[in-house]
């Protein structure tokens, strides 16, 4: 992890602010494979794996609702629980895995075809 990390966090960040969902995933990609992998313990650990719920987090939110993919973002949201982030952060993670649920069972619900007059 260099010292831009934070500062592409950012622009990750406004990217996805901004609309450019392609440039937000790849700058997000960038800090989660600056995180790979993870010290086996100590303080060190614990701060890359905060950053990790955050990134994550913001991946998972620029696969659901930017490029409209669930199922990758439900990988993302899954990583975030995993990092062991504080409650905030958990929560969103929990509330986007729910989002991912309702978006599968919309795609797996039949199409009700209207009767003929």
């Amino acid at each position: 992890m260099d010292g831009d990390f934070q500062t592409n966090y950012l622009a990750a960040e406004q990217a996805y602010g901004d609309g450019d969902f392609q440039e937000a995933r790849t700058i997000v990609q960038d800090l989660l494979n600056q995180l790979d992998p993870l010290p086996d313990d100590g303080p060190e650990r614990e701060a890359m794996l905060a950053w990790q719920a955050f990134v994550a987090l913001l991946a998972g939110n620029i696969h659901l609702y930017g490029l409209d993919q669930p199922q990758l973002a439900k990988g993302y949201y899954e990583l975030v629980l995993a990092s062991n982030p504080q409650e905030t952060l958990q929560e969103l993670a929990e509330q986007g895995l729910e989002r991912t649920r309702e978006y599968q069972s919309l795609e797996s619900e039949p199409v009700q075809a209207s009767a003929p007059p």
